[in-house]
């Protein structure tokens, strides 16, 4: 199995899942968290691919690489997009001093 088709099997199950709750949320925030999300981490795998710190068996990457990090590194990012403020939504917000006494 390769590793887009584990990441895409992954971000369907997520996206059925979040996208019911995500366009009850508003979009402007969503949109600019997941814009320095993702900027971020194509800064940082790059930095950790680029140094040999991970490493990927060329057999299962798709080749398609952001400059040196495979595009399929994305797929945790966008699963974080999701999932994050799907599940701090459904779980609710914490009130101020409604913590354990």
């Amino acid at each position: 199995m390769t590793y887009a088709l584990l990441s895409l099997a992954v971000l369907a199950t997520l996206a059925l899942v979040s996208v019911p709750t995500l366009r009850r949320l508003p979009f402007r925030p969503l949109a600019l968290t997941a814009l320095a999300l993702v900027a971020l981490t194509a800064v940082f795998d790059n930095v950790i691919v680029g140094l040999d710190i991970v490493a990927y068996d060329a057999a299962k990457i798709s080749g398609l690489l952001v400059p040196v990090a495979p595009v399929e590194d994305f797929a945790y990012a966008i699963g974080a997009i999701l999932l994050v403020p799907t599940v701090w939504t459904l779980l609710g917000r914490r009130k101020p001093g409604g913590g354990a006494q």
